[in-house]
């Protein structure tokens, strides 16, 4: 959560509109998802790269993102280009494996438009679009606490980990039983903190929309 919201809050965007952010990066993600083609993929990549660049986001941090992506998306195209019968024949033609190429460049298209967009945009921003788009509030508050538990959780860990090994800690089912609650029962505690200093405060911090600015024109 950390390396996301830094990175939205330090690029050069972070006070554009986010529906202009929206309408650039967005158009993407359909066009990698309606045109399911690689050199389309490729042009999508291209120009998510680009924004992202543009935007003032180190390239080696966005690709380094896209890999966990990438290992799902491959993981999940085995099955489409090969076939596996009993446990040492395994088949594949010719389209099954064009098949799992276009799915793979189409899904990792997607990605890449979407970190693109998450990166430039800081969390609150896509908590106002999505407001303004009318989605259900019910929905908002689920994805608004999923964020954030799931990255506290891998923030958590990896202090947990930094910790283990600096004090020599031994690997094994029982150490990691042991790591795995900590953190679980940490994590929760942590957020209750942070959700009652968010409430006194009024809200999450934000950046004013009065301060929000255009790509495409110079604010007065």
């Amino acid at each position: 959560m950390n390396v996301l919201n830094r990175a939205a809050y330090n690029s050069r965007f972070a006070r554009i509109h986010p529906a202009e952010k929206a309408a650039i990066c967005l158009p993407m993600l359909l066009l990698s998802l309606i045109w399911r083609e690689t050199a389309v993929a490729l042009f999508v990549v291209f120009m998510a790269s680009i924004f992202v660049s543009r935007g003032g986001v180190s390239l080696i941090l966005y690709m380094r993102l896209l890999m966990a992506p990438a290992t799902f998306i491959i993981a999940g195209v085995l099955p489409i280009a090969f076939s596996f019968e009993g446990w040492l024949s395994i088949y594949a033609n010719k389209e099954t494996i064009q098949e799992a190429v276009k799915t793979a460049c189409a899904a990792f298209a997607s990605a890449a438009s979407l970190y693109a967009f998450i990166l430039t945009t800081p969390f609150t921003q896509i908590i106002w679009l999505m407001h303004v788009c009318k989605l259900p509030s019910l929905f908002i508050d689920i994805v608004a606490l999923v964020y954030r538990f799931i990255f506290q959780l891998w923030e958590k860990k990896s202090e947990v980990l930094m910790a283990q090994t600096l004090r020599s800690g031994r690997p094994g089912i029982q150490m990691a039983a042991r790591a795995a609650v900590h953190i679980f029962t940490s994590t929760l505690m942590e957020m209750n903190e942070r959700q009652h200093a968010v409430d006194l405060r009024g809200g999450l911090d934000y950046i004013s929309s009065s301060e929000w600015q255009s790509i495409w024109r110079k604010k007065k």
